[in-house]
């Protein structure tokens, strides 16, 4: 895979802010990016594997626990990053953490959660999403082997026509009701990894919880304004224990 150059201005957000509560006792005392996984915290090593593909302009949306991650990431200078806070005082969900940040993102930007791990080639998901001209594009896994229930559809153009999260929505530590419709044919898992154009954050009300799988999402497909990256490449995620004993056999 082809290096980004090391001068890209291109911008990753990663969502931290979340408690963790299925990780507990685990995340009582740290927010769940920062679990150690062989040495480090999870978030360093998707830190690391931005900073080596050339995307060192960073925005890290936190809440639980913020100074944590503050306190050991500082401004990014020791990991060959720059890093800004966004910090929410209450949950504000996926969407409203963007909106949160809206005065530090660029036109464009990358979205990355911060449970999630992804080795992928961030300069062709990023060409790609230029190339489609849509408000977003999502990195959407194969599942070749088989690691969970799909919960994505796509027409033959490769554009989103249904998204349908099994997990959850939280707010903090509380379920989020939510409707579900019709069972769909599901053949790719959301992979963590998005791109969007600014014009996003226009769709996203302020002050309020917003989520981008529940609400946002939604409104993308309905205006065929969300894209599919395909990819053959796992996706790892701190879900679980279970998940986070995998993650530890799989990043050295």
């Amino acid at each position: 895979m082809r290096a980004m150059k090391k001068n890209s201005s291109w911008q990753a957000v990663i969502l931290a802010g979340g408690a963790g509560t299925r990780l507990r006792p685990l995340t009582l005392n740290i927010p769940k990016p920062m679990i150690e996984v062989n040495g480090r915290p999870f978030l360093h090593h998707i830190i690391r594997e931005l900073e080596k593909q050339g995307i060192k302009n960073l925005v890290l949306c936190v809440g639980y626990l913020a100074d944590k991650i503050k306190g050991y990431f500082g401004c990014g200078s020791k990991f060959g990053v720059s890093i800004k806070y966004s910090v929410e005082d209450e949950y504000l969900g996926t969407a409203g953490a963007l909106k949160h940040a809206e005065h530090l993102l660029k036109d464009d930007f990358f979205v990355l959660n911060g449970d999630t791990y992804l080795s992928a080639d961030y300069r062709d998901i990023f060409n790609k999403f230029k190339k489609a001209d849509k408000i977003g594009t999502m990195v959407v896994y194969d599942n070749r082997e088989n690691i969970a229930e799909e919960n994505i559809e796509l027409d033959d153009q490769g554009i989103i026509v249904d998204y349908g999260k099994k997990e959850p929505l939280k707010k903090g530590d509380q379920l989020i009701e939510r409707k579900t419709g019709p069972k769909r044919y599901h053949k790719y898992i959301d992979a963590g990894v998005y791109v969007f154009k600014n014009e996003l954050l226009g769709l996203i009300e302020g002050d309020k919880f917003v989520s981008l799988e529940g609400d946002i999402y939604p409104e993308l497909i309905k205006s065929k304004q969300l894209k599919a990256y395909i990819t053959s490449r796992r996706y790892y995620d701190l879900g679980t224990p279970e998940r986070l004993d995998l993650i530890r056999r799989v990043l050295k």
